[in-house]
């Protein structure tokens, strides 16, 4: 099959795609940090993002990919989504494209580990060209450092909390959301 030559023989993809059914209630707020309110089911995490934490999905290779299905409507769509890297302000800037079907659409720069909230239209055009019909999005992460023993290469690790898209004439206003430091850690209760 295509997905196994891709992945275990040619090596053209850096992670073996899920079997999942893509459904995305259209509007919803989808979380992926566990226990926090918004559509829960893990349906939309196709390919390079490790399952879901109490932290968010992170990814993993050198993309991550999320495919959602819905019907599209006939106007452009709004995509918004919270998100952090694995670096600090000591580090240099990292940018991490977003791609929808094939199309790139936005540069998002990490600067240090504080939140990242990013905000996109996506074109009607671009949502209706897959001709699988869904809408697949893709966050291209750099690489950060020669490939290892494994010969792997070594990328920036992006960690989404949620993400959510809407029809753009049904988008809320845009909000003034801070940008803070990432959760504290929960102690392991084994410990204390």
């Amino acid at each position: 099959a295509d997905d196994y030559r891709n992945y275990y023989i040619d090596r053209t993809w850096s992670c073996f795609p899920r079997l999942i059914s893509h459904y995305y209630p259209l509007g919803e707020p989808l979380s992926f940090v566990k226990d926090r309110p918004g559509y829960e089911r893990d349906s939309v995490r196709w390919c390079g993002f490790m399952p879901i934490k109490t932290d968010g999905i992170k990814s993993f290779g050198e993309y991550g990919i999320l495919k959602f299905k819905f019907d599209i409507p006939d106007e452009d769509l709004l995509l918004t989504f919270s998100s952090w890297a694995n670096t600090n302000a000591s580090k240099p800037a990292r940018d991490v494209t977003i791609a929808v079907n094939g199309q790139r659409l936005g540069i998002i720069t990490f600067k240090d580990a504080k939140r990242v909230n990013g905000s996109l239209i996506i074109p009607e055009a671009v949502a209706k060209s897959a001709a699988d019909g869904m809408v697949e999005i893709r966050w291209e992460v750099p690489q950060i450092a020669p490939a290892g023993t494994n010969t792997e290469p070594v990328t920036l690790q992006v960690r989404l909390e949620a993400v959510r898209i809407v029809p753009l004439s049904q988008a809320p206003p845009p909000g003034n959301t801070p940008v803070g430091e990432p959760a504290p850690k929960r102690a392991n209760p084994r410990w204390n």
